[in-house]
């Protein structure tokens, strides 16, 4: 097996990326029904549900008897509906979104790699972070737009790294200091917490481990909320972070 075969398997491996794929499926067979808002509507989210590998946001519903009842209660289909869109793989006609040439195209002539490799591209380069996770702001920057921003130097980091463990709490404050965060946490005791939490989620939990770029290893601190103690990245991350520094899509 060649290094590009365990790299597909990886991708296909992977939850998000399978549902986004799951996604455009979908739309070939048919349009999907919008709110007056333009959100995906309930009956189409209903309808797209056995579909999906994520399925943990539906079980908790169904395990409290609650509804859903938007678009964004859904986070990950949220953000796969604007990737898609951002790529043009997608667009929206009389109250419907509908599969383009594009999307077509993407469906059936690219390998899973090259699939994933463009989903993710797209994703960093294109979409804005903060639709997903807010964070600190200041005079109309935040943390999160800073990262992104960024994000080539944190690629290069990562990209020369060995797939090892590296301390999260450590990592966080090479950030801290790199990219002079300080001035969004002026309460240094307080605000340590916060600003792991921001990066936590932001560049993390709805990013990179969603994306199947690093994988994470967590520990409850003494409040009983779950911290990630420490990552590293994955042969599909590595594989990514090289070619991101080089991308232009």
């Amino acid at each position: 097996m060649t290094n590009r075969d365990k790299l597909i398997m990886e991708a296909e491996k992977n939850n998000f990326f399978t549902d986004f794929m799951s996604y455009l499926k979908y739309l070939e067979k048919q349009p999907i029904k919008m709110t007056a808002t333009g959100n995906i509507s309930i009956s189409s989210i209903t309808a797209l549900l056995d579909s999906f590998r994520q399925r943990e946001v539906f079980k908790n519903y169904e395990k409290f008897g609650w509804k859903i009842r938007n678009e964004y209660e859904i986070e990950f289909l949220s953000q796969i509906k604007i990737i898609a869109e951002t790529m043009k793989a997608t667009f929206k006609r009389k109250g419907k979104i509908k599969i383009s040439k594009n999307g077509l195209g993407y469906l059936h002539n690219l390998d899973p790699l090259i699939q994933y490799l463009n989903m993710v591209l797209f994703y960093w380069d294109r979409v804005n972070w903060e639709y997903f996770c807010h964070s600190r702001e200041i005079k109309g920057m935040s943390v999160v737009a800073i990262l992104q921003k960024n994000r080539n130097i944190i690629w290069e980091v990562f990209s020369k790294h060995e797939p090892e463990w590296i301390d999260f709490k450590s990592f966080c404050n090479g950030l801290h200091n790199v990219f002079e965060l300080g001035k969004f946490y002026p309460h240094k005791e307080y605000d340590e917490y916060s600003y792991r939490l921001d990066i936590k989620y932001s560049l993390f939990k709805k990013n990179l481990v969603r994306l199947g770029c690093v994988e994470i290893k967590e520990i409850k601190n003494k409040n009983g909320i779950k911290m990630i103690s420490k990552f590293r990245v994955t042969p599909l991350g590595q594989f990514m972070f090289v070619k991101a520094q080089n991308s232009c899509v």
